[in-house]
């Protein structure tokens, strides 16, 4: 007799024109899903090991509860109202009567999941389980320790199920959809012949331990739900077979599905040498730090301080690469505070990521977050591409293949997955923050190291971010890097009490002042602290003269005056108004005007590309003299931030001393001969650098508006003029930045207790205005922070989740900022990406821009042109979420590629 399960559909396809059956048995759907994730969950796999052990049950076990419980994670599909989706006339399949249409916004299959598995549980459970002579009460606690599997399986569309599901979804079944779920309940159990730890399951502590390892299992389901919906592996079925027989075809395709990606193999790590053998050059002392310090088995987090061009990128490859070896981690993440920077990241790590890691006949592969243009093509372009896609449920419920590569699209999140990842820290940090695809994220990071970058820059807001990020990744037992030149004191003592609280070890007093630093914070009980101070490279000490300029007049004669003497120039201005002012002003005296070029953060990152690429041309370590000769750079932040640059003359804004220090590390970075050439080590043959820093005039004590009435937009960007009038008074005292001795000295006169006390009394509300926001940053950025280490994962972790489009930030901002996506109309109506490229054109066509200021401004997508952008949207569906705008037709905004996207009027006068 033929189960009466087999009467309902789970997959549908979209069009006729696809081979096979028309549509997919619920019942095998569900086995497709458990087999994959039986396979993400080997027994051999160190995630199954490391998971299994810290539960205290066998890897096996482990597996077999967590296939189990995926094959019933589509059980919400047994609604008559879901079956009621596919129209047909097949009497082989249920003929729903219910009177209630399917609702994929309140009441999707998911959710529906949960009333079914309330409803089928007490009936069955307790003779499958075996349990009917234990009381009522420890039934319920084995029933409890299951929903923690069943939370999981049932958000397998990345956020968790609600979990007061109303009665008011039973309209939405028929008795019959119960019974069949409750009957291939029944079967699936007979089917894994799970032997169950009953005596775990009636533990609360062993609960609570099941809890913390659900985060990781919630990434399973979901990836596991995105394989197995692979219909170019898994094809339709719509004969019945008895669940034995297709469990074996459902586990022997799950091997073909997973081999088609790079998901289920962890690369071989070649062996460490050195850095002289693996870079080529003789290491300096942080980075012969990094080759010979001892490494335990427990969680580590290095802080590695040093001056800008001293190697910490090499230093923290050379340490990742040692930690793979021994074991410590599958691959890692490199993350940085911009795009910009992860851009120029990506070509540094891509050149030696081969030396460390291997795959099987293949390299393991390395995705850009940002970059489009240089992704590596073996991380699939999605890993269900391949597949025809299905039939979706309803306008508010995509099928597991949409979301699939939908998500996959967006290079930034694919860069999780890879074993190899370069790209912004906010990708890492949205693992701690309840938007969808958490557990996603938080499963790429698992069994890698995490490599942050310039660490300084974090503002309390992201800092609390941070914090709960490296808590968590500690309690994965992963190891973090952080990379910085100017962190203060009281940052550093900050991160190593988060790394020992999270371990449980009492944190240690830090000792050390030097710089440079290398500090390892480890879970040994008997060496939790290391602090070794290191000299710094000869080559890259500093000794840059500072003097001041008070006017724009004063600033642009400099620049000018530089390129008579045929000196190359940077002038850095805190915003891209100023920026196009300066370009303006000093582009329009110039003899060849196209020797000035404007470098900002309003253009699309193709452009952006084009001219980074100019500026490593004319500013870069394999430039000279000829080359470098009379050019002159206008470039915001992105120059300090990005660039393996060096300029003979430089101007800054006034700015922070961190971000001032960072932008001198760009003043005769490169040492050069007589020629202009590079050469490594050598006495630079050009005068002494000298750093102009455009600031207010100084003053003793100075008015409350010391800042603001000149510096307007200055004051707009970095709002605590207190700061910088402390770092002013610091470099007027010393006359000049000298690195690496200086380099604490500095920081601590403008970011410790003691340099707050200084601060003008004129300009003192206004930092104390500026920290009780920085308290308020940090306060919200905890109300939205995951309740990971309370809750598992389950909509108790969050007040509410969001979705991937929905912007929960990372940073704390006062400017909402959209993406927008730049078209052209073709001469036949159609609309098509601003940059023409074979691969990536519409992530090679957006830009950043803020929302109230000129987002909201833009001209509207033209009527007859509507239909034109939905077309558009369904053949690229990554743009699905960006504010489309059309340069062409706004006659207020425009875009250049050579001045980026600014007002009409502004690029009339340019």
């Amino acid at each position: 007799m033929e189960e009466i399960y087999f009467k309902y559909w789970g997959k549908v396809k979209k069009g006729s024109e696809q081979e096979g059956s028309d549509y997919h048995l619920l019942p095998y759907h569900c086995l497709d899903v458990a087999a994959v994730g039986g396979l993400l969950l080997a027994p051999d796999k160190t995630l199954t090991k490391d998971l299994a052990h810290f539960l205290e049950v066998t890897p096996s076990q482990l597996q077999n509860m967590v296939s189990l419980a995926l094959s019933l994670h589509d059980l919400g599909k047994f609604a008559s109202a879901f079956q009621k989706l596919y129209p047909n006339s097949n009497a082989k399949l249920l003929n729903p009567e219910c009177r209630k249409e399917y609702d994929g916004r309140l009441y999707r299959h998911d959710r529906m999941g949960l009333f079914f598995w309330n409803e089928i549980k007490n009936n069955c459970l307790a003779s499958l389980l075996e349990i009917e002579h234990l009381s009522r009460r420890n039934q319920e606690l084995i029933y409890d320790s299951i929903m923690v599997f069943m939370d999981c399986v049932l958000g397998h569309h990345g956020q968790p199920i609600d979990s007061n599901a109303p009665r008011s979804i039973k309209p939405f079944t028929e008795q019959h959809n119960i019974a069949a779920a409750q009957l291939f309940t029944e079967h699936l159990f007979e089917l894994f012949k799970l032997e169950f730890p009953i005596e775990k399951f009636r533990s609360r502590d062993w609960r609570r331990c099941l809890e913390q390892v659900s985060w990781q299992l919630a990434g399973i389901a979901v990836l596991a739900d995105w394989v197995g919906s692979d219909n170019s592996h898994f094809l339709y079925q719509s004969k019945p077979m008895p669940l034995t027989d297709y469990w074996s075809h459902a586990q022997a395709t799950a091997i073909k599905a997973l081999a088609a990606t790079d998901l289920n193999k962890a690369p071989n790590v070649r062996p460490f040498k050195s850095i002289r053998d693996h870079y080529g050059f003789e290491p300096t002392p942080l980075q012969r730090w990094a080759e010979t310090v001892v490494l335990d088995d427990s969680p580590q987090l290095f802080i590695l301080e040093d001056v800008t061009g001293a190697g910490k990128t090499e230093a923290a490859l050379a340490l990742t690469h040692r930690l793979m070896e021994a074991g410590s981690a599958d691959g890692f993440y490199f993350g940085l505070p911009t795009m910009a920077t992860s851009n120029a990241m990506f070509s540094r790590v891509a050149k030696h990521y081969q030396q460390m890691l291997s795959g099987s006949g293949k390299q393991p592969s390395i995705v850009l977050a940002h970059g489009a243009r240089e992704m590596n093509e073996l991380f699939r372009e999605a890993i269900l591409a391949s597949g025809a896609p299905d039939s979706d449920y309803h306008a508010t419920d995509s099928t597991a293949t949409a979301q699939c590569n939908q998500w996959l699209a967006d290079s930034r999140k694919k860069a999780l997955l890879a074993p190899v990842g370069v790209g912004t820290i906010d990708q890492a940090l949205l693992a701690v923050l309840p938007r969808r695809h958490q557990s996603l994220r938080l499963l790429g990071l698992n069994r890698k190291i995490l490599i942050f970058d310039e660490v300084h820059a974090a503002d309390e807001f992201m800092f609390e971010l941070l914090e709960s990020l490296l808590a968590l990744h500690l309690h994965q037992g992963g190891c973090a890097i952080l990379l910085t030149a100017t962190l203060s004191l009281k940052q550093r003592a900050r991160l190593a009490e988060i790394w020992h609280s999270a371990g449980g070890i009492t944190p240690q007093h830090l000792q050390k002042t030097d710089f440079p630093l290398a500090t390892r914070i480890s879970l040994n009980y008997e060496k939790p602290l290391l602090e070794q101070a290191l000299p710094s490279r000869v080559g890259v000490s500093r000794n840059v003269k500072v003097s001041f300029l008070d006017s724009i007049e004063a600033c642009v004669d400099k620049v000018l005056a530089a390129v008579a003497q045929d000196q190359c120039v940077v002038w850095v201005r805190n915003s891209v108004d100023d920026a196009l002012a300066a370009y303006q002003a000093i582009q329009s005296q110039m003899e060849n005007p196209e020797d000035c070029l404007l470098f900002h953060s309003r253009f699309v990152l193709q452009d952006r590309k084009v001219i980074e690429d100019r500026v490593l041309t004319l500013f870069g370590k394999s430039s000279n003299a000829a080359i470098r000769s009379g050019k002159v750079l206008i470039a915001t932040q992105v120059f300090q931030e990005s660039l393996d640059a060096d300029v003979d003359v430089m101007i800054s804004d006034i700015c922070p001393i961190d971000d001032l220090i960072q932008r001198a590390g760009r003043l005769h970075r490169h040492t050069r001969d007589i020629n202009g050439a590079y050469q490594r080590d050598i006495t630079d043959t050009r005068t002494a650098p000298q750093l102009w820093v455009h600031a207010p005039e100084w003053s003793e004590q100075p008015e409350s508006d010391w800042l603001s009435a000149n510096f307007r937009n200055t004051h707009y960007v970095y709002r605590s003029p207190g700061r910088l009038w402390l770092g002013m008074r610091e470099l007027i005292k010393l006359e000049a930045i000298r690195m690496p001795g200086e380099a604490r000295q500095l920081i601590e006169a403008v970011y410790s207790d003691e340099a707050y006390e200084q601060i003008p009394g004129a300009l003192k509300h206004q930092e104390n205005e500026l920290i009780g926001e920085e308290r308020s940053k940090a306060a919200k950025a905890k109300s939205q922070l995951l309740k990971w280490e309370q809750y598992g994962y389950c909509d108790r972790s969050a007040s509410a989740w969001y979705d991937d489009n929905t912007d929960i930030s990372t940073r704390y901002s006062d400017i909402e900022t959209v993406d927008v996506l730049l078209l052209r109309q073709s001469d036949t109506g159609q609309l098509t990406p601003w940059v023409n490229a074979p691969q990536f054109a519409v992530q090679l066509s957006v830009v950043k821009l803020s929302k109230n200021k000129y987002a909201d401004k833009l001209a509207v997508i033209p009527v007859h042109l509507e239909q034109a952008v939905e077309v558009f949207k369904q053949q690229n569906p990554q743009a699905k979420y960006l504010q489309c705008w059309l340069p062409d037709q706004d006659i207020n905004f425009t875009y250049h590629s050579t001045t980026g996207f600014c007002e009409q009027q502004k690029q009339e006068m340019l």
